[in-house]
């Protein structure tokens, strides 16, 4: 599953609304709940695990990506 799939599915936005930009503070859909249960599902779908650091840097779409970039994951994985 890509990522823009996996944020959409979770706070229940249309994939097209979806950028670099989203973040809690432009989503209201985007509560500390949600956080848990993206962090959760994108460890699942990416069969990744993240520390602590890193869980505390995802605050949008974009450090989303920056993580998984880092951890080798390819364009493909964000379409």
């Amino acid at each position: 599953m890509r990522l823009k799939q996996i944020v959409a599915e979770v706070l229940k936005l249309p994939a097209g609304e979806i950028d670099g930009q989203l973040s809690p503070q432009n989503a209201p859909e985007w509560t500390s709940l949600k956080q848990v249960e993206l962090i959760t599902s994108v460890e699942e779908a990416y069969q990744i695990k993240f520390t602590m650091k890193e869980m505390k840097s995802l605050r949008s779409y974009a450090a989303f990506e920056q993580i998984l970039r880092g951890k080798g994951t390819g364009d493909e994985a964000f379409e």
